[in-house]
């Protein structure tokens, strides 16, 4: 009887997990969305920096922020350089496995002519590309942030600009170990603390 008993609980426990609600799950998405999650707080931050050419060129970007719940973040999105003003809140949730959806109440400046967040007609959705174990995203703010191969010395010849958006993998004091997923190679390093924005 107890081992019919545990067999109906292991069963029970088992569909449990195949039915538990998708994660939001860190790493780079398509039409250039980076997302962070630090499991130990569940906290949230991503980036999203899509320009679409031609005369005139409209930009669409925003950094996001929020904390996890069972799938789902109410989040505040901004413009770095502007995190008050510019503050619309809405919402990021898992839609599968590798997939999430962000969804405003209203577009950013210049998304509306880029890629609308605020249609529930067409839902912002992104599949992510390439899994990445970061606990946050962060974005320069110096004209150069070069990449250091430790927290000390001199800095190599990788370097971000200003407005890219970098996948943190750990922090110390002063510094923060950062990778850049580009479309043909990643860069990764140290960099100063001073060339980013406050997440």
């Amino acid at each position: 009887m107890r081992a019919l008993f545990l067999a109906a609980a292991i069963a029970a426990l088992a569909l449990g997990d195949a039915r538990a609600a998708p994660a939001i799950a860190s790493g780079a998405y398509e039409n250039t969305l980076l997302l962070g999650v630090d499991p130990a707080t569940g906290a949230v931050s991503g980036y999203f920096d899509m320009t679409q050419g031609g005369q005139p060129s409209f930009s669409c970007i925003f950094y996001l922020k929020g904390r996890v719940s069972t799938g789902s973040a109410s989040v505040d999105t901004y413009f770095p350089d502007d995190p008050k003003s510019d503050r619309i809140r809405g919402t990021l949730s898992a839609q599968g496995a590798g997939k999430v959806r962000l969804v405003l109440p209203n577009d950013h400046g210049g998304c509306g002519n880029v890629w609308q967040f605020a249609d529930p007609g067409e839902p912002a959705d992104f599949a992510m590309q390439t899994p990445r174990p970061w606990t946050s995203v962060r974005v320069v703010k110096a004209a150069k942030a070069y990449f250091y191969p430790s927290p000390s010395g001199a800095h190599g010849k990788a370097y971000m600009v200003k407005g890219d958006g970098v996948g943190v993998l750990a922090a110390q004091s002063g510094w923060v170990q950062a990778e850049f997923v580009g479309e043909k190679r990643t860069s990764a390093g140290w960099l100063r603390e001073t060339d980013l924005y406050a997440p």
